[in-house]
Protein backbone atom coordinates (compact mmCIF):
# COMPACT_ATOMS: atom_id res chain seq x y z
CA UNK A 1 0.00 0.00 0.00
CA UNK A 2 2.78 2.66 0.77
CA UNK A 3 4.54 1.69 -2.42
CA UNK A 4 1.63 2.33 -4.28
CA UNK A 5 1.29 5.65 -2.70
CA UNK A 6 4.76 6.90 -3.34
CA UNK A 7 4.26 5.70 -6.77
CA UNK A 8 0.71 7.42 -7.96
CA UNK A 9 1.74 10.72 -5.42
CA UNK A 10 5.10 11.01 -7.47
CA UNK A 11 3.99 10.52 -11.29
CA UNK A 12 0.99 12.69 -10.55
CA UNK A 13 3.56 15.31 -10.19
CA UNK A 14 5.76 13.92 -12.56
CA UNK A 15 6.38 17.78 -14.03
CA UNK A 16 8.37 18.70 -10.67
CA UNK A 17 9.35 15.01 -9.37
CA UNK A 18 12.37 14.09 -11.72
CA UNK A 19 14.16 17.95 -11.64
CA UNK A 20 17.29 19.19 -10.15
CA UNK A 21 15.23 20.13 -6.72
CA UNK A 22 12.78 17.07 -6.79
CA UNK A 23 9.90 18.32 -5.06
CA UNK A 24 7.89 15.13 -4.31
CA UNK A 25 4.64 15.37 -2.89
CA UNK A 26 5.08 11.34 -2.27
CA UNK A 27 8.66 12.23 0.16
CA UNK A 28 5.97 13.37 3.10
CA UNK A 29 4.92 9.56 3.24
CA UNK A 30 8.96 8.72 4.95
CA UNK A 31 8.15 10.04 7.94
CA UNK A 32 6.61 6.48 8.12
CA UNK A 33 10.08 4.62 8.36
CA UNK A 34 9.55 6.22 12.37
CA UNK A 35 7.16 3.61 12.99
CA UNK A 36 8.69 0.28 11.79
CA UNK A 37 11.54 -0.74 9.69
CA UNK A 38 9.43 -2.60 7.26
CA UNK A 39 8.39 0.57 5.52
CA UNK A 40 11.95 0.53 4.13
CA UNK A 41 11.11 -1.98 1.48
CA UNK A 42 7.89 0.02 0.40
CA UNK A 43 9.78 2.97 -0.26
CA UNK A 44 12.74 1.27 -2.31
CA UNK A 45 9.99 -0.72 -4.46
CA UNK A 46 7.25 2.73 -4.52
CA UNK A 47 10.93 4.56 -5.55
CA UNK A 48 11.86 1.99 -7.83
CA UNK A 49 8.62 1.75 -9.83
CA UNK A 50 7.56 5.99 -9.94
CA UNK A 51 11.87 6.32 -11.25
CA UNK A 52 10.92 4.07 -14.40
CA UNK A 53 9.48 7.30 -15.65
CA UNK A 54 12.51 9.49 -15.25
CA UNK A 55 14.81 11.05 -17.49
CA UNK A 56 17.79 9.75 -15.45
CA UNK A 57 18.01 6.45 -16.81
CA UNK A 58 19.65 3.62 -14.85
CA UNK A 59 20.92 5.88 -11.96
CA UNK A 60 17.71 6.65 -10.90
CA UNK A 61 15.64 3.86 -10.89
CA UNK A 62 18.53 1.08 -9.45
CA UNK A 63 20.80 2.99 -7.41
CA UNK A 64 17.67 5.40 -5.85
CA UNK A 65 15.59 2.53 -4.35
CA UNK A 66 18.61 1.27 -2.44
CA UNK A 67 19.79 5.18 -1.22
CA UNK A 68 15.52 5.41 -0.20
CA UNK A 69 15.54 2.00 1.58
CA UNK A 70 18.95 2.68 3.36
CA UNK A 71 17.75 6.00 4.90
CA UNK A 72 14.52 4.72 6.08
CA UNK A 73 16.35 1.93 7.87
CA UNK A 74 18.51 4.32 9.41
CA UNK A 75 15.52 6.68 10.17
CA UNK A 76 13.82 3.81 12.18
CA UNK A 77 16.82 3.23 14.14
CA UNK A 78 17.11 6.82 15.16
CA UNK A 79 13.51 7.22 15.64
CA UNK A 80 13.89 7.81 19.35
CA UNK A 81 15.03 11.58 18.03
CA UNK A 82 12.60 11.99 15.45
CA UNK A 83 13.76 15.06 14.26
CA UNK A 84 17.34 14.32 13.97
CA UNK A 85 16.47 10.83 12.44
CA UNK A 86 14.36 13.03 9.99
CA UNK A 87 17.18 15.33 9.14
CA UNK A 88 19.04 12.40 8.86
CA UNK A 89 17.19 10.47 6.68
CA UNK A 90 16.42 13.86 3.74
CA UNK A 91 20.62 14.11 4.16
CA UNK A 92 21.31 10.31 2.85
CA UNK A 93 18.44 10.72 0.02
CA UNK A 94 19.62 13.99 -1.05
CA UNK A 95 23.35 12.85 -1.61
CA UNK A 96 22.01 9.94 -3.10
CA UNK A 97 19.92 12.36 -5.59
CA UNK A 98 22.75 14.85 -6.21
CA UNK A 99 25.51 11.80 -6.60
CA UNK A 100 23.34 9.47 -8.88
CA UNK A 101 20.41 10.30 -11.12
CA UNK A 102 21.48 14.42 -11.56
CA UNK A 103 25.05 13.77 -10.88
CA UNK A 104 25.58 10.45 -13.07
CA UNK A 105 22.61 10.54 -14.88
CA UNK A 106 22.32 14.02 -15.81
CA UNK A 107 25.71 15.02 -15.33
CA UNK A 108 24.98 17.76 -12.91
CA UNK A 109 27.21 18.98 -10.51
CA UNK A 110 26.29 17.91 -7.19
CA UNK A 111 27.89 21.14 -5.52
CA UNK A 112 24.67 22.83 -7.86
CA UNK A 113 21.94 20.29 -6.99
CA UNK A 114 22.83 19.06 -3.43
CA UNK A 115 21.49 22.56 -1.83
CA UNK A 116 18.22 22.67 -3.32
CA UNK A 117 17.18 18.84 -3.34
CA UNK A 118 18.17 19.10 0.67
CA UNK A 119 16.16 21.99 1.15
CA UNK A 120 13.37 19.84 -0.49
CA UNK A 121 13.29 17.02 1.25
CA UNK A 122 14.02 19.02 4.84
CA UNK A 123 10.75 20.69 3.94
CA UNK A 124 8.64 17.87 3.06
CA UNK A 125 10.20 14.73 5.42
CA UNK A 126 9.82 17.25 8.70
CA UNK A 127 6.69 19.04 7.23
CA UNK A 128 4.96 15.29 6.37
CA UNK A 129 5.91 14.84 10.36
CA UNK A 130 4.70 17.28 11.91
CA UNK A 131 1.35 17.88 9.82
CA UNK A 132 0.33 14.31 9.17
CA UNK A 133 2.55 12.13 11.30
CA UNK A 134 3.29 13.41 14.86
CA UNK A 135 -0.27 14.30 15.46
CA UNK A 136 -1.48 10.40 14.66
CA UNK A 137 1.02 9.29 16.73
CA UNK A 138 -0.23 11.33 19.81
CA UNK A 139 -3.60 10.69 19.25
CA UNK A 140 -2.41 6.71 19.21
CA UNK A 141 -0.12 6.61 22.15
CA UNK A 142 -3.04 8.64 24.12
CA UNK A 143 -5.71 5.43 23.93
CA UNK A 144 -2.79 2.63 23.79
Amino acid sequence: MIAASYFVLTVAVAPIAFGPVQFRISEMLKPLALFAPWFAPAFAIGTGFANLFSPFGAWDYLAMPIVDAAAAWVCWKLRRRPIAALVVQAVIISVGVAVFPLGLGARMPVWITLPGVLLSQLILLIGGWLVLWKPQQEIVQRYV
